[in-house]
């Protein structure tokens, strides 16, 4: 036989040998890790239950201060507002006249006991300071800009707004993983 057929054949029964040893190692090892999850499965199970049941009580819990949560802040408020109507004004007030009014109005006399009538003009001069009772019935438009500085204190609930569809929804999403469900499927016990 000749050397290099010698050497071949020593690989060849020492790769026999080492595959042997490598699987039979890796079979009992895998073997070994089985009897000991089997064993420990309880363990396993309790620790998975009871990380479960935390995690969605938790949630549930961290949804529910979400949802009951309320934003409160003071805003202040700074600017001018425009302001447009019409104020209707019906009162009765005196007047003073500021300067002498000249009034000239057509009338006509009538003289008792059926002595007949004359058609004329009456002449009159109303003095400057002269006081007249009136009565206004008018409508007067309002037109301005106000100022407004305020601070306003705001309290907004979360579940009045958007966000409370979206505690809702995620609500539903956990419903299957409710702690009686849970209970059920991962036999785990209430906190």
């Amino acid at each position: 036989m000749k050397r290099g057929e010698i050497l071949w054949l020593a690989f060849e029964k020492f790769a026999i040998v080492f595959s042997f040893v490598v699987t039979f190692t890796l079979v009992m090892l895998l073997l070994a890790t089985a009897i000991a999850g089997w064993q420990h499965r309880s363990l396993l199970e309790s620790l998975r239950a009871g990380l479960a049941c935390d995690t969605v009580t938790g949630l549930n819990t961290v949804l529910d201060d979400f949802e009951n949560a309320v934003i409160t802040r003071t805003i202040s408020i700074s600017q001018t507002i425009p302001v447009q109507f019409d104020q209707p004004l019906d009162t009765s007030l005196n007047v003073e006249l500021t300067e002498n009014v000249s009034l000239s109005r057509p009338t006509t006399f009538v003289f008792p006991a059926g002595g007949g009538q004359i058609n004329g003009t009456v002449y009159l001069e109303l003095p400057e300071g002269q006081v007249l009772p009136i009565h206004m019935r008018t409508s007067v438009g309002v037109s301005q800009t106000l100022p407004v500085q305020m601070d306003v204190a705001v309290a907004i609930p979360l579940k009045e707004t958007e966000l409370g569809l979206v505690i809702n929804h995620l609500k539903e999403l956990l419903a299957p993983l409710q702690l009686g469900e849970l209970e059920k499927r991962l036999r785990c016990s209430a906190p």
